[in-house]
């Protein structure tokens, strides 16, 4: 491995910990000047090898109801389902599948009766879903790379 590779992999090591590290803290993990951070920084965001997202929790939201769905949809209109639910509010991931299902999405709803009325009335008039598993979330233990605290 490369000296560069060996600084990337120490300087994602530290932002997937705090994605607000400084580049004093970056600098220091890294072995590198402050500017060759900030340089290096640039450089990977401009390449879309790094992005900074923002990941709070639904609850913080009002969102009290997190649902996996697991959908079987006519392959000729995967596409358009997949595509309908991403305009969804309620609808935080959509992603196409194999397996014995094809189409995944995340679903946040600001109660338990929100979410059954999202899938009687939403999701039931995109009717060429054949066949539908839900899975509400109970308790979220990692999300977006970080572990969450057990106790709650």
């Amino acid at each position: 491995m490369q000296s560069g590779q060996r600084g990337d992999r120490s300087l994602f090591d530290v932002l997937s910990q705090d994605g607000r590290a400084s580049c004093i803290e970056l600098a220091a993990a890294t072995g590198w000047s402050e500017s060759t951070v900030r340089r290096r920084l640039t450089t990977l965001r401009r390449a879309g090898v790094l992005t900074f997202l923002v990941d709070i929790s639904p609850a913080a939201l009002g969102f009290r109801s997190e649902a996996r769905l697991w959908m079987s949809v006519r392959p000729s209109r995967l596409t358009a389902v997949a595509s309908a639910m991403a305009r969804h509010p309620e609808v935080s991931l959509v992603a196409q599948t194999t397996g014995p299902t094809n189409l995944l999405a995340a679903v946040n709803c600001r109660s338990s009766l929100d979410l059954a009325r999202y899938l009687t009335e939403r999701i039931a008039s995109l009717d060429t879903i054949h066949t539908l598993e839900t899975a509400p979330v109970l308790r979220m233990v990692k999300r977006a790379g970080s572990l969450l605290p057990l106790g709650r």
